[in-house]
């Protein structure tokens, strides 16, 4: 079992391979550190293998006891243990950098390193300007700034694939880079040193370590962002050190005032859009007030020379029958008739243009009073139910005129060739649309039959033109009904 801190970080026990803290599990004899003992649950104790051992010291980092590696002729090992399985795993390390090592050509002293046979595995090594890293087939990590001070610090790598490796100093991501696609065998891990001291025989070069350890923490897996978060704090806080703040376009001010800055732009471009959209509507609005106002004019002067033109024919020709008698009047009356169709027409015309009758409720009145008209004097027993009260509808020029000149012309042809005795007129207001039934007991008629007139073509094509759809149900001797719905 692992050993419970008091520190708000954590070290989290999934996937540790290996646990070294030098405050404890030091078997030293005086201040000679003859082992270390491994604080996980693997046993991977490291012991000396040189003659000469590293120092305990009584005060390191923030007054916790670190090991002292000379820079010449001093290391531990641990017992064999699978470093990065499955091409996987991350290593954290609190060191102290003392100096050049003594021992390499180029000053670089080992961390720790697994070797097999005389060939190199993998290797985390530290100068006083950089730390690297060395996978045995020449791959080397760069530095992860342009000098590492002599003081405490905390260095983590990780293995996130097959052939990337990342770093990271003072607990902030740094950098990756490529190394080869080996898989590592378990392996004795090395520590302060890399190759065989003393006597003749050498696994390599030894580059020994000029410096101190407090603590190794090995894990074989990738860790997750919370997870290396937990472990940084954990040895930022037990150590003293500070966590290098990420760079501004990390920080959560930055986000803030990214976002801020999106919202801006967005509210600017959203006011930009509503402005040309209010512009583009303004201006609808204004060439239908154009629109509307010649309607108005048209309509003004259809009814005053038009309107006023027919009515006068049609007193004309009345005068005129008169003054013939019978026998001459013919040709008068159908004049006379003639006009007063017109008259109608045009009234209905001017009526569904004037662009102050656009409601539904207009449009109902106004059909309840021509229907009234058109039924009263008919000699037919007839009933008009029509809805009183509707929702705040506006309907377009040509739904007006189109259900006006449909509704009065199935009518009209009733009153002329069904012979009928009752007559109903019934519309229904839905949700989405308006529903006409308009009934008959007449002789009714062969609704297959092509007939010469233009009516129920002109009837059917008026309600299409609405986007409606027409429905007649007739029959010899049984009456007509013509149900027809428009979309609103």
């Amino acid at each position: 079992m692992l050993a419970k801190n008091t520190l708000s970080g954590q070290v989290p026990p999934t996937g540790l391979s290996l646990w070294l803290r030098a405050d404890r599990g030091i078997g030293a004899q005086g201040s000679n550190v003859l082992s270390w003992e491994d604080q996980s649950s693997n046993k991977c104790n490291a012991v000396t293998r040189t003659s000469v051992y590293p120092l305990l010291i009584g005060r390191g980092a923030n007054g916790l006891p670190s090991i002292r590696f000379d820079g010449s002729n001093n290391g531990m090992e641990t017992t064999p243990f699978s470093s990065f399985p499955n091409k996987r795993g991350t290593i954290f390390i609190v060191v102290k950098i003392n100096g050049r090592s003594n021992t390499s050509g180029v000053g670089v002293g080992n961390l720790v390193s697994t070797f097999h046979g005389k060939g190199v595995i993998w290797q985390f090594c530290a100068s006083p300007t950089k730390y690297s890293f060395f996978d045995g087939n020449g791959a080397e990590g760069f530095p992860i700034s342009a000098s590492v001070p002599p003081e405490w610090s905390m260095v983590t790598i990780m293995r996130t694939d097959d052939t990337t490796m990342q770093i990271y100093g003072g607990g902030r991501y740094e950098q990756s880079f490529k190394l080869s696609n080996n898989q590592p065998s378990p392996n004795t891990l090395k520590i302060g040193y890399n190759g065989r001291l003393g006597g003749t025989a050498i696994d390599s070069i030894p580059e020994v370590l000029n410096g101190e350890i407090a603590e190794i923490i090995i894990y074989g897996k990738q860790l997750s962002v919370t997870e290396l978060s937990s472990v940084h704090g954990y040895l930022a806080e037990k150590y003293g050190l500070e966590l290098t703040p990420p760079p501004i376009w990390q920080r959560w001010w930055f986000y803030l005032l990214i976002a801020l800055l999106m919202v801006s732009v967005i509210v600017m471009l959203v006011q930009y859009f509503k402005g040309q959209s209010l512009r583009k509507q303004l201006a609808e609005m204004e060439q239908q007030q154009r629109l509307d106002k010649e309607r108005q004019r048209i309509s003004r002067e259809m009814h005053d020379d038009i309107g006023a033109g027919l009515t006068q024919i049609t007193m004309m020709s009345v005068s005129a029958k008169s003054k013939l008698g019978e026998d001459g009047g013919k040709e008068l009356n159908d004049i006379a008739e003639t006009s007063r169709q017109l008259v109608s027409s045009m009234s209905e015309i001017i009526w569904c243009m004037n662009p102050e009758n656009r409601t539904l409720d207009q449009l109902i009145a106004y059909l309840r009073e021509q229907l009234n008209k058109q039924l009263e004097y008919c000699g037919m027993n007839y009933t008009v139910v029509l809805p009183n009260e509707t929702a705040a509808v506006v309907l377009s020029n040509e739904q007006r005129r189109n259900i006006v000149l449909v509704t009065k012309e199935i009518v009209n042809n009733a009153i002329k060739y069904s012979g009928a005795a009752n007559i109903s007129v019934n519309m229904t207001l839905s949700k989405n649309s308006l529903i006409f039934k308009i009934g008959d007991d007449g002789e009714g008629f062969d609704t297959a039959k092509i007939y010469t007139g233009n009516g129920l073509k002109n009837i059917r094509q008026r309600v299409e033109e609405v986007g409606g759809a027409l429905t007649i149900v007739s029959g010899k001797g049984s009456g007509s009904v013509f149900s027809f719905n428009i979309p609103l």
